[in-house]
């Protein structure tokens, strides 16, 4: 991992993070795949700095020119307006994720020169970047690069074995520490036309957005509709475990979007409970 921070002779103060869907190449992946590794990029934001800086994640905001560090190069603007957020503290990490695949030929001949066996290795190779830029002024902050030898024979974690690329998605997750600083909702039916596999295939979605779930959560939250599932909640408060928040400000249900709401003050959910749904507010 390489690391490269710009020296600014002013450093601009920092409110927001923008984290849009990467991008992809060398490797055949549907639309809903950018956005959930950006999904996995706001938890690991949200864990560090989700109490003092909002958040803004890929089901909010696109990047429309990817050689543009400026606002012209994304549709954040007019969100962070109708949000109330500086657009000259806001800064946006940028992603991209390469896959470089090389197959090579082993040939083995006999004293006569005739061949007699071959063998083939291949080797996939990742190349991450992950810069962040201030789109205020056009600059690139820091850009943090990342390389990465799949081992097809290193075995993943339980929270991992759903995951075809575990080992890139690692470290994206690692790259987005270094720097500090969607809600996609994939048509299973359609990719799966098999019911039974379509469900293992949502569950497997389900747990990669939320990895710290374990197999039966994911179960119940791939049925449930676009929403956020309460875990835990104290003694007395006005949502308890099992609780659905349908919507956070009348904005979709994001972790993003509650982690920006309660950065504010109150937050005004719309939340479901065994079929019905009323309006309370989170202090």
């Amino acid at each position: 991992m390489q690391r490269v921070v710009h020296e600014l002779p002013a450093p601009p103060r920092v409110s927001t993070i923008i984290i849009p869907g990467a991008r992809l190449t060398g490797v055949e992946a549907p639309g809903w795949r950018a956005f959930e590794l950006a999904q996995r990029q706001v938890a690991v934001a949200l864990s560090l700095v989700g109490r003092q800086l909002a958040v803004v994640g890929p089901a909010q905001v696109k990047v429309v020119h990817f050689d543009r560090a400026g606002w012209d190069g994304t549709t954040a603007l007019p969100l962070l307006s109708r949000a109330q957020l500086a657009p000259d503290e806001a800064v946006l990490l940028r992603t991209s994720a390469e896959l470089r695949e090389a197959e090579t030929t082993f040939e083995r001949e006999d004293a006569r020169g005739e061949d007699r066996a071959s063998t083939r290795s291949r080797q996939a190779r990742w190349l991450l970047t992950v810069e962040v830029l201030h789109p205020a002024t056009a600059t690139v902050l820091a850009e943090v690069h990342g390389q990465l030898d799949e081992d097809p024979f290193a075995p993943p974690n339980e929270q991992e074995e759903f995951d075809p690329h575990w080992a890139m998605t690692r470290l994206l997750e690692t790259l987005t520490l270094a720097p500090a600083i969607t809600a996609a909702q994939p048509d299973a039916a359609r990719a799966q036309p098999d019911a039974l596999r379509a469900e293992v295939w949502m569950q497997n979605r389900a747990r990669f957005l939320t990895p710290w779930l374990d197999e039966a959560q994911a179960a119940r939250l791939a049925r449930t509709p676009p929403s956020l599932v309460v875990l835990a909640a104290p003694g007395g408060a006005r949502l308890q475990p099992g609780d659905l928040i349908l919507s956070v400000d009348g904005q979709p249900a994001l972790p993003e979007v509650l982690a920006r709401g309660r950065l504010k003050g109150q937050v005004r959910l719309r939340v479901g409970r065994a079929g019905e749904e009323r309006d309370e507010v989170l202090p």
